[in-house]
């Protein structure tokens, strides 16, 4: 058997980097790490300075609706997708992550509309998705490639 990286890790290194530590039954060690995004916890600082998020929590809290509701890191959600407070910087980052990422490659506004749309929800997120893509450079010149040639100038 050749030892790994995590066969030689110390198991109070890998507590260090939160990481939860189960003991298998033919005694293997498995160590699970777990990545958040770093905007978690901007989201949930800014979401109760938000007017109308804000009015969600009390509606939440009073159990006057049912589509929202807060997640385990205390987020308020929407139909289970995280409830992104109107800041520009924030949402601007969350586009430019979906977008241009080191695992993201330039989607389409509709692979990206949906992409977002699994985790995170705002009113008029369509539109900026949509508005975003279209400013993005890469985008226009690959999106040239494909089109008809207008012929002779």
């Amino acid at each position: 058997m050749v030892a790994n990286a995590l066969s030689r890790r110390v198991k109070s290194d890998l507590r260090a980097m939160l990481a939860r530590l189960s003991l298998l039954d033919d005694g293997s060690l498995l160590a699970e790490l777990q990545v958040k995004p770093v905007w978690v916890k901007q989201i949930r600082g800014k979401q109760l300075m938000d007017e109308t998020l804000g009015s969600r929590f009390g509606q939440v809290e009073s159990g006057e609706t049912s589509e929202f509701g807060i997640n385990g890191e205390g987020v308020l959600c929407f139909c289970g997708r995280m409830c992104i407070p109107k800041d520009n910087d924030i949402r601007q980052s969350i586009l430019r992550e979906a977008h241009s990422g080191l695992y993201a490659m330039h989607p389409g506004r509709n692979k990206m509309y949906r992409n977002l749309c699994e985790l995170s929800w705002w009113p008029g997120l369509k539109r900026e998705v949509m508005e975003f893509v279209s400013k993005c450079l890469v985008c226009q010149k690959v999106k040239a490639e494909h089109q008809l040639s207008s012929g002779l100038l």
